[in-house]
């Protein structure tokens, strides 16, 4: 402000010193606007003549006037360090043991053989349904059998001794190969009477009650599910697909459960999805607890960049010109003058940013020192003292 003015007065004490010219109000009053705009030239000019020689005097003011008043800013020292960047999703966990058993065939149901929360091994039976004369037609069928390998074997050894026709032979072996084969097709059908646990787990739900009409396929009978190794699923943003690879780290907050737990990425979708243009990643957990349920919501926040030698910035001292361009203010030592130090603007190339911190990649070196605090009062090239490091 005591500059604008000191420049004010001298120009004021240009234009007022010559009477034998027009005075500025004279020339406006004219009209004239050639006069005007050669008025203004030799103003801007006067100006720009008067700010320079101000700066030189201030400088050297700055240099030999021991009592005269600094900005007092503190700083810091850039210094190279590793460096990880995460984004974050929303995911929901999953397992890929809750399964819903159908039945297979139609039927009644019969008996249920466990409750709610039992805990059951792969192969036990949790219900079976009425066979409706199955197991019947399964023994009359081996009873067939048997009459038709005792024939099958005598027309064999006939047809060994050239005695008997050739399609006495045949008829008996294929009513005996089609018999085999009906029992086998009604044994698969009188295993399917009773359900049993397609892995070890917990029974979860009982679906049906005892003495219901099931529909195969269409009736809900028991769901079992097993809780020691959950998965997360997430839709990612095609954006970041070169970033998020299999083996990346990932930090997996519960929110509900108020815990955060280490992860790896497991797998990395290939298909792009046209909907929401995202592709699908899944991350294991172990949940020897218990704490972890299906559908749970969590947050993923997943390792997508890597710099193990990086020049780190608090992400307010980076300031923004009208075209846009990064800057932020460095230190200079003043020769022969302890404790002062020069603010020089200084441009930069910017990377990641978290955590209030910003990677600088180029314009920087390690031990470079930083205007801090009073960043926003500095100018480029003032002088200023360093009150704390």
């Amino acid at each position: 402000m005591k500059n604008s003015i000191l420049l004010l007065c001298i120009l004021l004490f240009i234009q007022c010193g010559s009477s034998d010219k027009q005075t500025t109000a004279e020339i406006i009053a004219s009209k004239d606007l050639a006069a005007i705009q050669t008025k203004k030239a030799e103003v801007v000019k006067s100006m720009n003549t008067l700010k320079q020689e101000l700066e030189s005097l201030n400088e050297v003011i700055g240099q030999l006037d021991n009592e005269q008043k600094f900005l007092l800013v503190t700083s810091i020292e850039t210094k190279v360090a590793p460096y990880e960047h995460f984004v974050s999703f929303q995911g929901t966990l999953e397992t890929d043991k809750n399964i819903v058993m159908y039945p297979e065939i139609p039927g009644l149901l019969k008996s249920i053989n466990v409750v709610e929360g039992q805990r059951v091994k792969k192969g036990d039976v949790l219900a079976v349904i009425s066979d409706s004369g199955l197991v019947d037609q399964l023994q009359q069928l081996e009873i067939q059998l048997n009459l038709a390998k005792t024939t099958y074997e005598r027309q064999n050894r006939l047809w060994e001794q050239k005695i008997g026709s050739e399609m006495q032979f045949l008829q008996a072996k294929t009513q005996y190969l089609s018999l085999e084969k009906s029992i086998a097709q009604m044994k698969d059908q009188v295993a399917k009477t009773t359900i049993t646990a397609p892995f070890d787990g917990i029974v979860d739900h009982l679906l049906a009650d005892v003495g219901s009409s099931l529909a195969p396929g269409m009736t809900p009978v028991v769901r079992v599910i097993n809780l020691d190794e959950m998965k997360v699923s997430a839709q990612v943003p095609e954006i970041h697909l070169n970033n998020i690879k299999k083996a990346a780290k990932v930090a997996v907050n519960i929110p509900v459960l108020n815990k955060t737990l280490p992860a790896e990425i497991n797998a990395v979708g290939n298909f792009i999805n046209p909907n929401n243009r995202s592709f699908r990643v899944e991350i294991g957990l172990e949940n020897s607890s218990g704490d972890l349920k299906p559908n749970m919501t969590v947050l993923l926040n997943i390792n997508d960049y890597k710099n193990e030698a990086a020049i780190l910035v608090p992400s307010k001292n980076i300031l923004e010109d009208q075209a846009g361009a990064k800057y932020l203010y460095t230190l200079e030592t003043v020769a022969g003058q302890d404790g002062m130090y020069k603010a020089i603007k200084t441009f930069v190339k910017t990377g990641k940013s978290s955590d209030n911190k910003t990677e600088i990649l180029e314009g920087l070196s390690a031990g470079d020192q930083l205007v801090e605090d009073g960043i926003r009062l500095v100018k480029d090239q003032q002088l200023v003292k360093i009150i704390q490091s």
